[in-house]
């Protein structure tokens, strides 16, 4: 029974010898930036019983610090000396400030009323649509050609897919996404100025007619959704013009 006592009381001993630092102490601002980050996930997520915030909190000081106990370990191996490190750093870093200024952009861009309704309008519109497909883009281009020769589009339909009709009216809602950005600016009887690709086949594009669609939500009912979906119209509008400026043009 002393010899255990003994040996208890030496491992005691050494334990209580051993040093273990404490972990790094992280600053309130990345704490609060981190939840604010969750918190946003969440409301997307309305059906999920939300955690208890001091619980969440205290998760996620871990979490950082255990990546900043890990990341000073791959400093001192000198992973950030390493040409692949440092490359896929820039990359992280390009991608995330092109994410804050996107944010910065939605922040500082204002929507008008009017902006909205024009939202209202487009959202209800039906449109008669004409598609010419093509099989392979050289023969798009000719297509095109004979357009601008003088043949008629619905000639041109018809001599591409003798079974095409002249009336195809769909709402502009249920478009991809692809076909909606080329087809919004069309005014009626207007044809695509160039060829564009899309899944593999090759398109041209009539808009022949347009009218607002029957049983369509009030807009009070839906204005902020249209108030969102205008913003972001501004926000690309203005990133494409920023591109363009700087050598980056838009994709077909």
């Amino acid at each position: 029974m002393k010899k255990s006592t003994i040996w208890l009381a030496g491992l005691t001993v050494i334990t209580t010898s051993l040093a273990f630092a404490d972990p790094p102490s992280i600053d309130s601002a990345r704490v609060n930036e981190f939840l604010h980050q969750v918190q946003k996930r969440m409301q997307n997520q309305p059906q999920k019983t939300a955690p208890d915030l001091n619980k969440l909190k205290a998760d996620i000081t871990r979490q950082l610090q255990t990546a900043d106990i890990l990341k000073a370990e791959a400093l001192k191996a000198g992973l950030d000396k390493q040409p692949e490190t440092q490359a896929a750093w820039q990359n992280i870093e390009a991608r995330f400030y092109a994410t804050q200024y996107v944010q910065y952009l939605a922040a500082h861009t204002k929507v008008t009323d009017s902006d909205v309704r024009h939202q209202y309008d487009l959202y209800n519109r039906e449109i008669n649509l004409l598609p010419i497909v093509f099989p392979t883009k050289q023969a798009a281009e000719e297509g095109l050609t004979k357009l601008k020769k003088g043949l008629a589009y619905e000639e041109l339909l018809k001599q591409t897919n003798p079974d095409a009709t002249t009336t195809n009216w769909i709402s502009a809602q249920k478009l991809p996404a692809k076909f909606a950005r080329i087809v919004r600016p069309l005014v009626k009887g207007q044809i695509t100025s160039s060829v564009f690709e899309y899944e593999g086949r090759y398109y041209l594009l009539k808009l022949a007619g347009v009218r607002q669609a029957n049983n369509a939500p009030a807009f009070e009912q839906i204005k902020e959704q249209l108030r969102e979906i205008a913003k972001q119209e501004k926000v690309q509008q203005q990133i494409e013009e920023l591109l363009k400026k700087n050598g980056i043009n838009k994709p077909q």
